[in-house]
């Protein structure tokens, strides 16, 4: 007697030589703990350039236009010392300080507001423009960073001439604080040196016990293969901020993390974060900060998409 399979029975039968065939299992994921303290290694285990240049944009909107500030960025990594050179369009800057700031203060209760209410410039910014400390390899709060580095930072026009902030008074001109080294004071003849510290975002290392973990899932992340960790701190959470984590699958490196503040102070310790890192020659660096929160600076200066 001669008996026909049709396909579907073949493949439900799906008897070989060797046995009854198996469905692959996908392999176990680590434990979320394991995850964590593997990016922590990760960290811990970087190969650091002596020296990183890079040129940055701040970018945010305020009422119906963009705004965008650029600098120039060389970072030493032997003494973390950061160098900041703010590049600007002469024209554009005599557009953006002309005219009148107003201020306007009241008194609430028992406490003073102040509202900057007025300009008389429609194309001033709506904040003062800072100088953006912070790190190319930062890892935000995942590793403790003693704050030692000094800021250099100037304004430099496209015709050379230094062009300060009509809302940041001026230190007078000191000699780099380190001569010696690469790149030296005589390059930056300009410079305004500080001895303000790099403003530090975690100031205690994080570790598991800091924070209940939960391993969310598994994510496509800035083209790569991600494990997605969700962090609530269990004390602190001013300090321990981060709150999401997405961890390379195949090296444990950091792609892409959130924390709920960034440095000390309003508006900037009241908004969420996303942080975007990009690997070059093997080694993640910062590519990119932004927050979907609005920042309020004052009763009506209302700045949003800031990156």
């Amino acid at each position: 007697m001669r008996v026909w399979l049709t396909s579907a029975a073949l493949a439900g039968c799906a008897i070989f030589a060797g046995g009854i065939a198996r469905a692959q299992v996908p392999p176990i994921a680590p434990s979320a703990e394991a995850i964590f303290l593997s990016a922590k290694g990760a960290w811990r285990s970087r190969s650091e350039a002596p020296f990183v240049a890079y040129n940055l944009r701040e970018r945010y909107q305020w009422r119906t236009r963009a705004h965008d500030n650029w600098w120039q960025a060389s970072y030493r990594t032997s003494d973390r010392a950061l160098a900041l050179h703010r590049i600007v369009v002469a024209e554009d800057e005599r557009e953006r300080l002309k005219g009148l700031p107003i201020a306007l203060n009241m008194r609430y209760k028992t406490r003073d507001m102040r509202a900057d209410s007025f300009d008389t410039n429609a194309n001033a910014d709506a904040f003062p423009i800072l100088d953006p400390q912070i790190e190319p390899n930062a890892s935000f709060g995942m590793l403790k960073r003693e704050p030692k580095a000094t800021l250099v930072g100037n304004r430099v026009t496209r015709d050379g001439a230094t062009s300060l902030d009509r809302s940041s008074p001026s230190p007078p001109a000191t000699a780099s604080p380190h001569p010696e080294s690469t790149p030296q004071a005589r390059d930056f003849p300009n410079a305004i040196a500080t001895e303000k510290p790099l403003r530090d975002i975690g100031h205690v290392e994080a570790v598991s016990r800091d924070y209940a973990i939960v391993l969310a899932g598994s994510e496509r992340i800035r083209g790569s293969d991600t494990y997605h960790l969700a962090l609530t701190p269990l004390r602190d959470p001013h300090v321990y901020r981060l709150r999401d984590l997405w961890v390379d699958r195949s090296n444990y490196a950091t792609v892409q993390l959130a924390v709920q503040g960034l440095f000390e102070g309003k508006p900037y310790d009241d908004a969420r974060w996303t942080v975007g890192f990009t690997p070059i020659d093997g080694r993640y660096y910062v590519q990119q900060i932004r927050t979907d929160d609005a920042l309020r600076f004052g009763l009506d200066r209302v700045v949003t998409g800031l990156e």
